[in-house]
């Protein structure tokens, strides 16, 4: 698809959006149009009252078109005030509308977008590409519609007053074209790059902020200031390309419109004096001149912006046109009924590169109320497996059941309501420790969470907190120590009370205190409810009811902790390097 027919098509996708609001369309149509007209009638005023008024005499006249000009001002005022709110309240709307959307597309978005997608480039989308469309709908939509009006009209008005002048006009034109033609293609291409320029510069600060500790870690201050000026030049080196076309096209159309008065002058007054043309017709070319050349210097100076915004339309609309990889199946089986949570791998193979596979034929069964950990060297596949039992993938090949029903033929809602994950780091969003444990199960009552968190063991821990419940939580739980985010994590998946709960090690990130506390209360809570540990510390393993060795994508053994040790398998060699002491003693 051509750079033109995706303009076309962005354009298309922003009228769609825009349609149903044809009242208020209408409306400041209706306005612009009279603000237009009221503008071009000015200098026709100013023509009579020279012609009949000053020359002819006629103090009536001149009466009449100071009332008049007075009623055109007027006039200008009412309707450009009524076009300016309407178009800007249309506008309004529809960034309302672009950015919701958006946001909505986001979430229906696969796992496998986000693993490809930077995330600082999505939010860029949502905030500098939104930016620059405001900026038009704000101030330069509405120029370009006036602006387009009045030259259109002036044109008109002009051979109508005086098709001999008008020509001799029209020399400037050819220049006029030629030049805004060529600032017109450059000034596109610079504009794109200055879109991504901006891009890279909020990723590489989204980045560098996320990943502050490590950089003051590892003393990496120096190389971060340099890389992000190296950006930050390209930045500028974009920019400065964007200036340099606007100045060298903006000063030619001040001179051509200073040639143009300068020839309406000389051959105006030569056919006044032969009674060719009246001395105000001359003095109405020179005012519809300079509406020629202000709505063109009006364009030209919102062009950049114009070019800008519709360089960030082309992206958002480009991103909207992703399609999600999984989506819901047309005819979803039912969930309805008692939700065993029994988990099923059928020879799954699975690559996040279909060529490269991480997990090969892998097939095992979970019984519902199963404890079951997932063990095995980094890289092996464990966290893999957890991901695909939440459906944040399809398996390459195989099927993966819940209760005997293949997850792709499940609703996504109907599957988060059954499969909660606990991950490994405790992610807290910006709000309360209500809210945040409220996120898992929203129609919750405030006795439903306060005993959830008595189980948990963190009553007390909120409610010592400044505000107990109501304590603030700033962006991903900052405020709180990784123990106690991971607490409030666990509160939330535990109070949305799962019938199948995978945990990537929850608990890995807990100081021997707290971790104490939340296996007593864990253990409760693995009643009846099928549990899938991402096993990271092999204590885990050691309380689970079955033990799954994953080798490289392979599961290669399955078993009760003792008996695998027994076995002096992958698992005996995985416990001998992890164990302080010989494994004996425990088997004994």
């Amino acid at each position: 698809m051509s750079g033109n027919d995706v303009h076309v098509n962005s354009a298309l996708e922003a009228a769609n959006m825009l349609v149903h609001r044809w009242p208020v369309i209408v409306a400041a149509t209706f306005s612009i149009v009279l603000f237009t007209g009221a503008i071009l009638l000015r200098p026709i005023v100013i023509q009579r009252a020279i012609d009949d008024g000053l020359i002819g005499g006629d103090r009536q006249t001149l009466l009449i078109a100071t009332i008049v000009f007075g009623a055109l001002a007027l006039s200008v005022y009412v309707f450009q005030a009524a076009s300016t709110y309407t178009t800007a309240w249309l506008g309004q709307r529809f960034m309302r509308d672009l950015r919701v959307r958006l946001f909505s597309h986001y979430q229906r978005l696969s796992m496998s977008f986000f693993d490809r997608e930077n995330s600082g480039r999505l939010v860029s989308r949502m905030t500098a590409d939104m930016n620059a469309l405001t900026d038009v709908l704000n101030n330069g939509f509405l120029i370009v519609i006036q602006s387009a009006l009045i030259l259109l009209g002036t044109v008109i008005i002009m051979f109508a007053l005086s098709w001999q002048l008008s020509l001799v006009t029209l020399v400037i034109f050819p220049p006029l074209l030629i030049g805004t033609a060529m600032f017109r293609i450059y000034s596109a291409r610079a504009y794109e790059v200055v879109r991504d320029r901006i891009a890279d510069v909020l990723i590489h600060m989204q980045e560098t902020f996320a990943g502050m500790r490590v950089v003051k870690a590892y003393g990496r201050e120096p190389y971060n200031m340099e890389r992000f000026g190296a950006i930050n030049e390209d930045n500028f080196e974009a920019n400065i390309r964007t200036v340099r076309i606007s100045s060298m096209y903006i000063p030619l159309i001040e001179w051509l419109g200073g040639f143009g008065i300068g020839i309406i002058l000389y051959f105006g007054g030569r056919w006044v004096i032969g009674d060719a043309v009246t001395v105000g017709t001359v003095a109405a070319f020179i005012f519809y001149l300079d509406f020629i050349f202000q709505p063109i210097q009006r364009l030209s100076q919102v062009y950049d912006m114009l070019q800008s915004a519709l360089a960030a339309l082309n992206k958002i609309f480009s991103l909207l046109a992703v399609e999600p990889e999984l989506r819901d199946p047309e005819r979803p089986l039912d969930l309805a009924g008692p939700r065993r949570g029994a988990i099923e791998f059928d020879r799954v193979t699975f690559g996040y590169d279909p060529g490269r596979p991480v997990l090969h034929e892998v097939s095992f069964q979970i019984e519902p109320g199963q404890r079951v950990a997932l063990v095995g060297a980094t890289g092996a596949g464990k966290s893999t497996i957890a991901k695909l039992a939440l459906r944040f993938y399809d398996p390459t090949s195989g099927r993966i059941l819940l209760d005997s029903r293949d997850l792709r033929d499940l609703r996504f809602a109907d599957l988060r309501s059954v499969v909660t994950l606990v991950p490994q780091e405790g992610f807290l969003f910006s709000g309360t420790i209500r809210e945040n444990i409220l996120f898992g199960r929203p129609d919750a009552s405030e006795e439903d969470v306060i005993r959830s968190c008595r189980v948990l063991g963190i009553h007390e821990f909120i409610q010592a907190l400044p505000d107990g419940y109501d304590t603030a939580v700033s962006y991903r739980g900052s405020r709180l120590s990784a123990g106690e985010k991971q607490l409030v994590s666990l509160a939330r998946a535990f109070l949305a009370d799962p019938p199948v709960l995978i945990l990537d090690e929850a608990t890995s990130s807990l100081d021997p205190h707290t971790e104490a506390l939340v296996e007593d209360a864990m253990a409760r809570l693995y009643a009846d409810r099928t549990t899938i540990v991402v096993a990271h510390r092999l204590s885990t393993a050691e309380h689970a009811d079955r033990v799954l060795v994953i080798d490289d994508g392979r599961l290669v053994e399955d078993g009760h902790h003792r008996e695998l040790v027994r076995r002096e398998g992958a698992y005996a060699a995985l416990y001998g390097k992890w164990a302080p002491e010989p494994a004996s003693s425990d088997v004994a």
